[in-house]
């Protein structure tokens, strides 16, 4: 079976759906990336703080109370914006919630 019939799997989602306590929200544009990648964010500042501003959109219209990944960049990206707007909303690696459950 080629992984265009097979369907969608996430090793994070698998994971973080074994810790019992948090419930797990979708986005409406889930691969969306955030802009943060490689030089782009550099190359691109503009469109890198849009497309961040855009995915942090995302998780707050979901209601949002965490924002986890296993790119410590982009959470970087993402927490910088959260922070810019006075959001409550924290940002954490999923290593930390697994190790820590919450």
């Amino acid at each position: 079976m080629s992984e265009l019939m097979a369907a969608p799997f996430s090793k994070p989602e698998r994971l973080l759906k074994m810790v019992k306590g948090i419930e797990l929200i979708s986005l409406t544009r889930q691969d969306e990336c955030c802009g943060f990648g490689g030089t782009f964010c550099v190359a691109e500042e503009a469109v890198s703080v849009k497309m961040g501003k855009d995915r942090v959109a995302d998780h707050l219209h979901h209601g949002a109370e965490y924002i986890t990944g296993s790119d410590m960049s982009c959470l970087m990206h993402m927490e910088g914006i959260l922070h810019r707007q006075k959001s409550t909303v924290q940002v954490k690696h999923i290593a930390e919630i697994l190790n820590s459950r919450l």
